[in-house]
Formats: structure tokens, sequence, C-alpha cells
């Protein structure tokens, strides 16, 4: 069950590689490509991939690396509970540890535009069973970053699958 998720994130990833060849045109939030920010955090060539459902019926998935100069990209996306809020995270810094990881960013886009801009973290753990927690929120400027975000109580994924390299 945990490997069938892969064929899944693999058809995701098609669009974005077909279009890889191609220089950008305009970056997506308006700044100049001269503008862009290299985040030198986490641990070097780290990654995370991540498709995962709690039993809480919270859904969380992640794609995000550390090249070999800890440079940082990646994206988290996530759905409440609920099913109210769902939001986009802008990962700037991957710890790991292991199977284990921690991951930290900013909201970028939500439905619920409050937490716009709010620092988030949330760690993920690569094993038998895998486990996550829920992304937790703080206002920009005051949460941890995955060097200094405390431990948290990981649960057992309902469903998907959790890959930390």
């Amino acid at each position: 069950m945990t490997r069938s998720i892969l064929p899944l994130l693999a058809l995701l990833a098609l669009p974005a590689l077909a279009s890889c060849d191609r220089a950008p045109t305009t970056a997506r939030d308006g700044r100049s490509a001269g503008s862009t920010e290299i985040r030198r955090t986490g641990t070097a060539n780290a990654s995370v991939v991540a498709a995962v459902r709690l039993s809480s019926g919270y859904t969380l998935g992640v794609v995000a690396s550390n090249n070999g100069s800890s440079v940082t990209t990646g994206t988290a996306v996530l759905y409440s509970v609920t099913g109210d809020v769902a939001a986009s995270i802008d990962i700037k810094c991957i710890s790991r540890s292991g199977g284990h990881a921690k991951l930290s960013g900013t909201v970028n886009e939500s439905s619920d535009t409050g937490i716009e801009g709010f620092d988030a973290y949330f760690e993920v753990s690569d094993g038998v069973p895998d486990q996550a927690n829920t992304v937790n929120l703080a206002a920009a400027g005051t949460g941890p970053t995955c060097l200094d975000s405390p431990e948290y109580d990981l649960a057992t994924i309902a469903a998907g699958t959790v890959i930390v390299n």
C-alpha cells in the first residue's frame, strides 16, 4: 500500500519535468529572477517526499530537498481535517537524521488568507510504520526553523508513504 502512491507522485512530477528545459518567463510572485533567495539551511543532500493521510483525515503532501550546499527548495500542501483549509508552504529548511526529518517554511497561499505569511513547521518519519504530524503555525518571524524546532508526537499515517533520503 505504501508503494502504491509512488506512481501517482511520478505522474504529478511529469508536467514539471517536461517544462524544465524552458527558461522561466516571469517569476510566479512578480519578483525578478535576480532576486531569488538562496536558502542555505539544514542538512546537505537531504530530501523528503511524502503523501500522507492521518487517521484524523488531515492530509499532507511534501516534495522538498537540500542540495550539497544545503540550498533548500520545495513545497508542502496541507488539507485540514474538515477540508475547510488548504494551504501551500514554501519549504525553507530541512533537517534530517536517519529516516526522520524536520521541515520549516512559510505559508505562501491558503484558503484561509489569515494564515498567509505564517511560519510553518512539521516532522515526518520514514520507518515501519511511516509517521507524520500536522503542520504547526506561528506568526511570521516567531516560529522555529527546522534546526531548532521541538520534537512533536508523530502519528502513524493511515494511508500514503514517507520517503526521507
